[in-house]
C-alpha cells in the first residue's frame, strides 16, 4: 500500500500527460504549415453553425484579445483557409467563415490529431481509455474554462 508521500501527483501527472500532447499535436500540424493557435480557429469555423463568425465572436470563443485572433485570421487568409465576407445582418461588420481549402485542412487536421494520439494512448487497453475518458468527462463537467492570460496569446513571446 502506498503512503501518503509516494503517492503520485496527480497534478504533476495531468500537466505532464498535456505537455506530450500539446507537443504531439504542435508536431503533427507541422506538415500542415499551420501553428497550433491557428487550428484552434479553424476547428470553431468548423464548428459554426452559421455563415460565419465575426472577430469579437472568435476572439470570445478562444478567450483571447481581439487583435490576436485578427492577426490569426489575416495568416489563415494568406493561406486562403478562411474568407472574409460582408455581414448581412450587419454591414460595418464581416464574417470570417472556411473556405473549400480551410474545410479539406480541417478533415486533414482531425486526421493527423487522430493518428498522433493513438501512439500516445496505445499504451492503455481499451477498457482502460474507456474509465480514462470516463474519469477525465466527470472532472471536467461543469468546470468553466479559465480566461486565458496575455502570454498564451497567440503572436506572444513564450
Amino acid at each position: 500500500m502506498l503512503n501518503e508521500e509516494s503517492k503520485p501527483d496527480l497534478a504533476d501527472l495531468f500537466l505532464r500527460a498535456s505537455r506530450v500532447i500539446r507537443g504531439r499535436w504542435r508536431e503533427g500540424l507541422i506538415p500542415l504549415g499551420i501553428t497550433p493557435h491557428q487550428s484552434r480557429v479553424l476547428t470553431l469555423l468548423g464548428h459554426a453553425e452559421s455563415e460565419g463568425l465575426r472577430n469579437s465572436q472568435l476572439a470570445e470563443r478562444l478567450h483571447i484579445a481581439a487583435r490576436s485572433t485578427t492577426e490569426v485570421v489575416d495568416q489563415l487568409e494568406a493561406k486562403q483557409l478562411v474568407i472574409r465576407t460582408p455581414d448581412p445582418a450587419d454591414r460595418r461588420a464581416t464574417l470570417i467563415a472556411l473556405s473549400p481549402s480551410g474545410r479539406a485542412q480541417l478533415g486533414e487536421m482531425s486526421r493527423l490529431r487522430r493518428e498522433s494520439m493513438e501512439g500516445y494512448f496505445e499504451k492503455l487497453s481499451p477498457p482502460d481509455r474507456e474509465e480514462l475518458a470516463r474519469l477525465l468527462e466527470i472532472l471536467d463537467r461543469d468546470n468553466p474554462r479559465p480566461a486565458r492570460s496575455a502570454c498564451n496569446e497567440p503572436g506572444a513571446a513564450h
